[in-house]
């Protein structure tokens, strides 16, 4: 079906910063009946910010409510990035909210209120029917797609969501605001939980054992040093190990189960493959395929062949070697500008032991 047909009625996910109003606009240039809807989270200072998002809706003459997702937030959000972390992963926790928060609890909440509803939301992305299924495509704007952090949503969904910035530059979407009293001046930042907080200094509550003193190892797990918190650390760092050598030496690896911290040469950091668990697959892959892979945010794709794609695993060989592979990181299998899969990382091979 074409959702642009027929102007049906349309509810967004409403933050009242930006991008979430510019697409309220855009949504009524095109004939669409709009309401909003904004997700409670149990952030600090959050009720002083839902004044000023109704506020926002009155000017726009928007039909708007919150909608209290501080449980679902809580435990599905929340405590994944404290465990992960505590397992001593990378966690992604935007991932996580927009396959659980925002298409999952708050899709939810719009179905039982608006059940003809279409579903929008400000996210740079588009979407594409292919052989009548629907995929995550890049927007316009490259810069800024943000499709990486929707891979893990439901596919199922897509059909009748609407990305209204599809086809918008982040220049031509401040001009669209621009004059109204936007909820939220600030861009939008990774980890919305942390508000003016640091992630050390969030950490520092929930994972302690991390800030503790510990062991430097080598790559052959013989101590060379000591340092003051697995955490201080992030895998590829160079300088603040402090460590004096007389060569250069990388983050490689950190335990914070053992409170320990391993270091090596850059040649330790590259990854010739990679291993994913639990794969969301919006079409099936085979071995043999060739497609581009993403390992993080805002990087740039790396050619990759599938291995092996059974429903609770993805496997896949690098044509290069790849810095920095990352447990707890999505990895998201693109074929040119669609994405086709994603799921967690769990293991990257070392192109040397």
């Amino acid at each position: 079906m074409r959702v642009t047909e027929g102007r049906l009625p349309v509810t967004i996910a409403f933050s009242g910063g930006k991008d979430s109003t510019a697409a309220v606009l855009l949504l009524r240039e095109q004939g669409h009946e709009v309401r909003a809807l904004t997700m409670r989270l149990g952030l600090p200072g959050e009720e002083e910010k839902l004044g000023r998002i109704e506020a926002l809706a009155r000017v726009m003459d928007v039909p708007w409510q919150a909608v209290d997702l501080r449980q679902p937030f809580r435990e599905r959000v929340l405590e994944y990035f404290i465990a992960g972390y505590r397992r001593g992963l990378t966690p992604n926790p935007c991932v996580e909210c927009n396959r659980h928060i925002k298409f999952g609890f708050l899709l939810a909440a719009l179905r039982a209120g608006f059940p003809h509803d279409l579903f929008a939301t400000g996210h740079y992305a588009a979407k594409a029917c292919i052989d009548r299924r629907w995929f995550l495509q890049e927007p316009a704007d490259r810069r800024k797609s943000q499709i990486y952090f929707l891979a893990m949503i439901a596919p199922a969904e897509l059909e009748r969501v609407l990305f209204p910035l599809a086809g918008l530059t982040v220049e031509e979407v401040r001009a669209k605001v621009s004059g109204l009293p936007l909820a939220n001046m600030k861009e939008s930042q990774d980890v919305c939980f942390l508000q003016d907080d640091d992630l050390a200094a969030f950490l520092a509550r929930h994972v302690p054992q991390a800030f503790q003193a510990g062991d430097l190892l080598d790559t052959g797990g013989k101590k060379i040093g000591r340092h003051q918190g697995a955490l201080h650390f992030t895998v590829g760092q160079r300088r603040g190990t402090g460590l004096a050598a007389d060569r250069r030496l990388y983050v490689v690896g950190r335990n914070l189960a053992a409170g320990t911290v391993t270091l090596g040469d850059e040649q330790d950091l590259l990854s010739s493959s990679l291993a994913v668990a639990d794969p969301v697959f919006w079409r099936q892959l085979r071995a043999g395929d060739k497609l581009t892979v993403k390992v993080r945010y805002q990087l740039r794709g790396h050619e990759a062949e599938i291995i092996e794609a059974g429903e609770g695993r993805i496997g896949a060989a690098f044509s290069e070697p790849v810095r920095a592979v990352t447990p707890g990181q999505l990895a998201v299998f693109y074929d040119n500008d669609i994405i086709v899969a994603a799921g967690e990382i769990t293991d990257a091979e070392k192109t040397r032991s």
